[in-house]
């Protein structure tokens, strides 16, 4: 994220509370994973999809668990800041942390294709995003591209984190089978 938000073409457009928010958002993405899909959970009928509806289980976990931890003395980092700064920089979070939910990847990109084609972005090399609106929406994409990232990493960063992600894959594919449920192709 640090890379894509240090962009020379995003120079100025992010206020410093929204590229704080970016940051933070991606340090608390995945917090507290268990190691299963939104999709498991829900199949099976887990805690977490029962407390969140089964609308963006795991997405919405992460929020609660960082701003759980927020709430601890010795924790919250944001005690000067006002209510307002406040209220804005957890609306950023969240709004960023959903869009990592994979459910949401094709109207995230079609959302971003509207909006490009529409800006019509032009010869400069200065992106413009003068309305709220629009700067989420590339943190939200800014977001989820840095999620799915992990091909772009030097090659034993790359299998290092490929071999983690196989084996929660393998994990979970184990336990739908001990359970007689479907088992997910990922």
């Amino acid at each position: 994220m640090h890379v894509l938000i240090s962009s020379p073409a995003l120079t100025g457009v992010f206020s410093d509370l929204e590229v704080f928010a970016a940051i933070f958002a991606s340090a608390i993405h995945d917090v507290d994973h268990p190691g299963f899909t939104n999709q498991y959970l829900i199949n099976s009928n887990s805690e977490l999809a029962i407390m969140y509806n089964d609308e963006s289980v795991l997405e919405q976990h992460h929020l609660a668990v960082a701003f759980k931890l927020l709430q601890e003395s010795n924790c919250d980092f944001l005690t000067s800041w006002s209510r307002k700064q406040r209220q804005s920089f957890r609306k950023t979070v969240i709004e960023m942390v959903l869009a990592t939910d994979m459910s949401k990847h094709m109207s995230l990109l079609a959302d971003l294709k509207t909006m490009v084609e529409a800006k019509k972005v032009s010869n400069s090399s200065i992106v413009c995003l003068d309305k709220y609106n629009d700067r989420i929406q590339v943190l939200q994409s800014m977001i989820h591209l840095a999620d799915l990232s992990n091909p772009t990493k030097p090659i034993e960063l790359y299998r290092s984190w490929n071999e983690r992600i196989l084996e929660e894959y393998w994990r979970q594919g184990d336990k739908e089978k001990e359970q007689g449920k479907f088992i997910q192709i990922f």
